[in-house]
């Protein structure tokens, strides 16, 4: 990624242009203000759950990185469901992020931004090639 993500580099986010978390706030709570007075709970409730389920995403990439950490340990004939295991995880981001990179067919996201749309092109090739890294992996 440090090799590619330069190539970005008039598009990366400056510290002087960053979100603070003062910012960051603000936005959440406009979005609370934005949700109509008769279904401000589910509009608190969706608000949590998108903080909540990113959370629960981050929490899932450090159990994913104690199973590599562990299939390290395996001999390499044991180690089939762990390529099984990441090599679905790594095609199903790949179809996310082909997804924000604007391949059609693959549903729309209503609030990629530009940046957004240049991630999704790099981790979509990424993701691409571990899946048939983890293929490779799991016929052998």
């Amino acid at each position: 990624m440090n090799w590619v993500l330069p190539f970005f580099a008039p598009g990366l986010p400056r510290p002087s242009k960053a979100l603070t978390h003062d910012d960051q706030i603000a936005m959440l709570d406009a979005a609370l203000d934005a949700a109509p007075k008769d279904k401000a709970p589910a509009g608190a409730d969706y608000i949590f759950l998108i903080l909540f389920e990113q959370r629960q995403g981050s929490l899932a990439f450090i159990a994913v990185a104690v199973g590599v950490l562990y299939g390290l340990s395996l001999p390499m004939a044991d180690r089939h469901a762990l390529h099984l295991v990441f090599g679905t995880m790594a095609a199903l981001f790949a179809l996310v992020n082909a997804n924000h990179a604007g391949v059609p067919g693959l549903g729309h996201h209503p609030r990629v931004s530009h940046n957004g749309r240049n991630v999704g092109i790099l981790f979509a090739l990424f993701w691409a090639a571990a899946a048939i890294l983890n293929y490779i992996g799991f016929n052998t």
